[in-house]
């Protein structure tokens, strides 16, 4: 039976709050399909295009695991220049960059920066190696900025970009203190230490309960600054910043790492050239696999990741990492599966800009062509937050007719909410679904409530 319910029916008058929306002027469109069948479940303005925020991560992680392969791996090379001669290197230790954005992560137990560490302490050993007579340098190609992302972004934790050397997540730590209510806060530690960058504190003491800073700066300035307001009376309260240099963070730990075990190093500078030296390979350090990675960008929504995998693609394609080859790398793939060019505009690989445009109609193709045709559907599939358990996912879809029976992913920004993914229905068949609604003026819980018994109701009719 093919069943499409009108705007008015499903959307204003019996699934969203006629009043807050119709007067905040938002926009809806959604499509449910049914895999099994191929009948349309629920359809509205499915070909709009709205912004998709996270959802986009989505695409990045179908394209990189039909491109690269589920077993796809990130190789970070390390080697020294010079000779050695009684157990001192007189050169220096060089790390060839890739883009891997695991190294130093938190979210696997084999990207830790002890275990890359010991990896780079045993390969000296192994050497011979107890003195450096030089400096440790990290050869990288950066991808520079993604020109549409947002500057109240790109300071923070989330909003970071890759570089072509990333650590320890490029994330860091810093605990701010506050007393009464309007007083400015104080900067009480930040780590991993960045200097020579500064942090300059304008975040003032309020009375709310929530975390309201925001950190603002890029690489090439070196004074960073934090504005916004955190709860009063706080002696610690920890936010997040983007790291402004990854490279020279990692140098600096790494040869205070070496220094504590036993081999000295003369010189902690970081160059980032290529050195005429000739060069001998000490290892390589890979990365988890790719099924890994699109699992943590998926279910924790990583945008570095994301980000991270939309640039090795641009590498694949073009040969050369860049946001714009990027674009030409997602769209060379699908154009031929889908009707890309008429449903996608895509900017980045994470959804962090604004300027991304997706139709729930391109999204339900893309989401069917992978369950029909890819040999990698499995590793997808398993990427996928469950409805009502975990990730992306855990605070919706919790009607007992559809525990567990919801995969997929969520996707929010300011005025932005949607989720897409598969759904299985009480008589087994599949549907592939997007939902996306934009333009809200009212809490995203509101909207979150709404979009959830929205399509709790369409699956369970």
């Amino acid at each position: 039976m093919r069943y499409i319910f009108t705007f008015s029916i499903i959307l204003f008058s019996t699934y969203i709050k006629a009043q807050y929306i119709s007067d905040s002027g938002a926009l809806f469109s959604g499509l449910v399909y049914n895999l099994s069948n191929t009948d349309t479940v629920f359809a509205y303005h499915e070909e709009k295009k709205l912004i998709p925020a996270s959802l986009t991560k989505i695409v990045t992680t179908a394209t990189a695991l039909e491109v690269l392969g589920a077993d796809f791996q990130f190789e970070t090379k390390v080697c020294y220049s010079g000779t050695v001669s009684n157990h001192v290197l007189y050169g220096d230790i060089v790390i060839k960059a890739c883009g891997d954005p695991t190294l130093g992560s938190k979210y696997f137990e084999e990207t830790k920066p002890s275990c890359f560490f010991e990896a780079l302490s045993k390969g000296l050993q192994k050497e011979g190696i107890t003195r450096i007579e030089g400096i440790i340098r990290v050869e990288s190609s950066s991808p520079g900025y993604s020109s549409p992302r947002l500057w109240e972004d790109i300071g923070n934790y989330y909003g970071g970009f890759p570089h072509g050397f990333n650590w320890r997540d490029n994330t860091v730590n810093v605990v701010l203190s506050s007393s009464a209510v309007g007083e400015t806060c104080v900067v009480k530690s930040v780590d991993p230490d960045i200097y020579p960058y500064a942090l300059q504190c304008d975040v003032v003491a309020a009375s709310h309960s929530k975390d309201s800073a925001y950190v603002y700066g890029v690489p090439e300035i070196n004074k960073w600054w934090i504005e916004g307001s955190i709860p009063s009376h706080r002696s610690a309260f920890k936010i997040k910043a983007a790291m402004p240099d990854p490279q020279r963070v990692f140098a600096r730990e790494f040869s205070e790492y070496l220094i504590h075990h036993g081999i000295e190093i003369a010189n902690e500078m970081l160059v980032d050239f290529k050195a005429q030296e000739e060069e001998t390979d000490l290892f390589s350090y890979f990365s988890p696999d790719l099924s890994e990675i699109i699992r943590i960008t998926n279910q924790k929504s990583n945008n570095l990741f994301a980000d991270a995998l939309f640039l090795v693609l641009a590498k694949e394609y073009t040969g050369k990492a860049s946001w714009d080859n990027g674009i030409l790398a997602i769209r060379g793939f699908w154009k031929d599966k889908i009707e890309f060019d008429q449903y996608f505009r895509l900017r980045d690989g994470s959804g962090l800009t604004p300027k991304n445009l997706i139709s729930p109609k391109g999204m339900v193709q893309l989401l069917s062509w992978m369950k029909r045709e890819s040999v990698c559907f499995e590793v997808f599939k398993a990427s996928l937050a469950v409805g009502g358990v975990n990730g992306t996912l855990k605070s919706v879809f919790k009607h007992p007719d559809l525990q567990g029976k919801i995969i997929g992913k969520s996707g929010s920004m300011e005025g932005v909410l949607g989720y897409c993914g598969y759904a299985t229905l009480a008589s087994d068949e599949v549907c592939s679904f997007c939902v996306l609604a934009n333009n809200y003026l009212v809490e995203t819980k509101i909207i979150r409530g709404e979009l959830d018994d929205l399509v709790t109701r369409i699956l369970i009719k």
